[in-house]
């Protein structure tokens, strides 16, 4: 499987494109894609044939307008008598003292149609009766499905007044109409449902629910949908006065046609205008609802189109852009089809989401396709000079960036170039170790797997060794001597003999001598000084090398590496140091292969304790990690290595821009190339402690940039996500060494040290081995 330069998952983009899901999500909840859905619909009505079931003038529902504040009881009396068998609804604020009025009225003078009132929460019709064959499946979609819901209604009690609220507001335009609400576990009609069943469903109506709601009346059936919402196209609709209508009555007593609605609000009241359309077109049979089928398909159109576009990640941007357009063209035609049935099929939400995503999927592989074009000049740069260090026995100086970098063909071909030329020199470890590299890559090289299996493992080979590994002989390891078959360049650095290579360090080949007269055995760590033509270079690199002997040699404590010695032997610099035994913590780091983590506490309090030691010289290690600390199991002690990147912490000697150490362990501020001090061993050894503990690094990434990215801006996982049997203390400790914040770590190495032995007493109740 090739590796993600930039893993969508680890990237801004992703966090962008949740939050674009979010948005639009919250969006059409909140119904802002109301306006956009009733221009569709109108669309549709322009372009498509209306279906109609029942014939009905436009005049069938009238809308006055009044302002309730004068002689309103009147006319609406004047209305009424005159329009027997028409409904009147009254809307809007409404005063009370008309109420009453219009109550006291009604009883007197029973009319064939009541007067309707619609007022928010208020309401005198029952609950809805659901039919007994409603299936146990229908009845969880009813529960699914929200209908409106009213808390605290108020309850009215009238003869000839039915109280109704509409349900919907001035913000609802565009969003369906509701014929029912919800208080409780019952549904009521809305003002718009109890309009329809007075004038079209009659007596013995009931609530029939098969995977759609549907009023089953004496004198017909209304289909309501899966959520009593009705849909509409904006027609023109016009709004009389009252006392304009009332004089045309006048004028034309003896006209026998009489709408079958009269809706009475107040002239800036906008829900007057849906109601009496909505109303018109449900009389009509002009209205669309939803069923199972419309209400789901946009989420499978969604999904279908996200899937595709992960399916074909790999796909160019046009292809991926003529999916999302198949998709689309689906979806109209499903609408179309849809429409032909009176059905509503919504579909901006989904087209928007769609779009959005397929323009941050497209940004997100252009800038992946950026990041591999940097790594091919990367790679090139690399190529081009891999024969100069090879030649200059300097190759170490380039493996990190081999390391880091994410191989193609042409690099390939050139470290496959070297590992032969390494293999006619007798250099079978780097050879093998090239080859190695090039079998784990990506890129497919079956010639590197091939000789691969021509070069038969040595033992002891040292070859496949991290070039930044410290020296360390592991119990039982062979003799100097069958360590590596590479020939030895020198007998002798000053006064002691080589007996044989150890492996690599950061710096160069790592030998173990012998000093004759006390016949004390050391590890010989060795320097290139002359592998660069500018003289200025090679001052600086010198200087480096034995500032470094420097530093290290003036520290002397129990848990830190001893220096014996340093000089120069021809063009080599070198530096004899203590010869360890026991293995380095970074064998520990696998999850099956962890340490106890009590046992973990007490070998960071030796590592703070040394640190701290260090620190108070004003020596910054600055490459803590697990594999520059080498643990002696027999003696439980550990010893903290490789200072070959501290410096001392002197303006005249220190340079800010300049990053050093291991990518995983850095803290922020080297990744940012600031000064550092000893709160930077810190967090390079909070990161030591939480993979100790857990097996993972809480910073971890396909590529320096990634890595760098989530060390300076992203969270740690909680070290407990990885095993929840370790103590609260182990989350707190590691937490607090990985603030990105200098200010906000520990302060002190001594700090440090002390919460450990606080949390090992506590959760433990084990004590420190000295």
């Amino acid at each position: 499987m090739k590796r993600n330069l930039l893993p969508l998952h680890r990237s801004g983009w992703l966090y962008l494109l949740m939050g674009i899901w979010g948005l639009l999500f919250w969006l059409n909840q909140t119904g802002a894609f109301h306006s956009a859905n009733q221009i569709n619909r109108n669309l549709l009505q322009s372009l498509l044939p209306s279906h109609q079931t029942t014939e009905l003038s436009e005049s069938s529902v009238v809308s006055l307008s009044t302002s309730f504040t004068g002689d309103e009881l009147d006319k609406i009396k004047k209305l009424a008598l005159s329009h027997p068998e028409t409904l009147i609804v009254l809307m809007g604020n409404i005063p009370e003292s008309l109420l009453a009025m219009l109550s006291n009225w009604t009883n007197q003078a029973p009319l064939k149609q009541p007067i309707f009132i619609a007022k928010k929460q208020q309401s005198s019709v029952s609950a809805i009766s659901v039919g007994s064959e409603t299936s146990i499946w229908t009845r969880y979609l009813l529960d699914w499905f929200r209908f409106p819901p009213i808390s605290a209604p108020q309850w009215k009690t009238s003869n000839q007044l039915v109280f109704a609220p509409l349900g919907i507001d001035a913000n609802n335009v565009g969003g369906g109409v509701p014929t029912v609400w919800q208080f409780e576990d019952k549904l009521y009609p809305t003002m718009l449902g109890a309009i329809t069943r007075q004038i079209l469903v009659g007596s013995n109506e009931s609530l029939a629910a098969d995977l759609s709601l549907r009023w089953q009346g004496a004198n017909d059936s209304i289909q309501l949908g899966l959520s009593g919402k009705i849909f509409f196209a904006d027609r023109p609709h016009t709004n009389l006065l009252l006392n304009d209508y009332l004089a045309a009555i006048e004028q034309q007593p003896n006209h026998s046609t009489q709408p079958l609605l009269v809706l009475i609000a107040e002239p800036d009241f906008q829900p007057l205008a849906q109601l009496a359309q909505s109303s018109q077109q449900l009389l009509s049979g002009r209205y669309l609802t939803e069923n199972i089928i419309t209400a789901a398909s946009p989420i499978v159109l969604l999904i279908a189109g996200l899937f595709g576009l992960w399916l074909m990640r790999e796909w160019s941007t046009k292809m991926q852009g003529f999916w999302i357009v198949c998709l689309l063209i689906i979806g109209a035609v499903g609408q179309y089809i849809a429409y032909t049935q009176m059905l509503w099929l919504s579909l901006v939400p989904v087209a928007l989401t769609l779009i959005l995503s397929w323009i941050i999927w497209s940004a997100y592989r252009l800038e992946c396709q950026s990041m591999k074009a940097l790594y091919q000049r990367h790679n090139l740069l690399i190529g081009d000079s891999l024969n100069v260090f090879y030649q200059s026995q300097s190759f170490d100086k380039v493996q990190p960036f081999l390391e880091q970098t994410m191989v193609d063909q042409p690099l390939a071909e050139k470290v496959f170039d070297v590992a032969l030329r390494a293999e006619s020199n007798n250099n079978l470890p780097l050879a093998k170790h090239l080859l190695s590299w090039l079998v784990d890559s990506d890129i497919s090289h079956p010639a590197s797997r091939q000789k691969l299996r021509e070069l038969a493992p040595e033992p002891g080979d040292s070859g496949d060794q991290s070039l930044d590994s410290t020296m360390v002989i592991t119990p039982g390891q062979s003799g100097p001597h069958t360590t590596s078959s590479m020939a030895i360049p020198v007998s002798h650095f000053g006064r002691y003999e080589v007996e044989g290579i150890l492996g690599k360090g950061a710096m160069g080949i790592v030998y173990q001598g012998v000093d004759p007269k006390i016949n004390r055995h050391v590890a010989i760590k060795t320097l290139q000084l002359t592998d660069s033509d500018d003289e200025a270079v090679q001052q600086e690199t010198k200087e480096r090398f034995f500032r470094e002997a420097e530093t290290a040699g003036n520290l002397s404590h129990a848990n830190i590496v001893t220096i014996y010695d340093v000089g120069e032997e021809g063009e080599l610099g070198y530096i004899a140091m203590d010869l360890l035994t026991g293995a380095p913590l970074s064998e520990f780091v696998k999850s099956e292969n962890r340490l106890p983590a009590p046992f973990i506490y007490q070998l960071m309090i030796q590592i703070t304790d040394a640190l701290e030691y260090a620190h108070r010289q004003s020596v910054v290690h600055r490459d803590i990690k697990p594999g520059n600390i080498i643990l002696d199991d027999e003696i439980q002690r550990v010893t903290v290595t490789d200072f070959g990147i501290a410096f001392v912490a002197d303006n005249s000697k220190t340079r800010t821009g300049t990053i050093m150490g291991s990518p995983y362990y850095m803290s922020p501020e080297q990744v940012l190339g600031k000064r550092v001090d000893g709160r930077s061993d810190i967090f390079s050894l909070g990161v030591t402690f939480y993979q100790l503990l857990s097996g993972q690094l809480p910073f971890n990434g396909e590529s320096i940039a990634s890595v760098a990215y989530h060390i300076t801006k992203t969270k740690q996982p909680s070290v407990r996500q990885w095993d929840s049997k370790l103590p609260a203390s182990a989350a707190r400790i590691t937490n607090k060494a990985l603030q990105k914040d200098v200010g906000k770590r520990y302060q002190t190495m001594e700090e440090f040290k002390q919460v450990l032995i606080s949390a090992l007493k506590r959760d433990f109740k084990k004590s420190p081995i000295v």
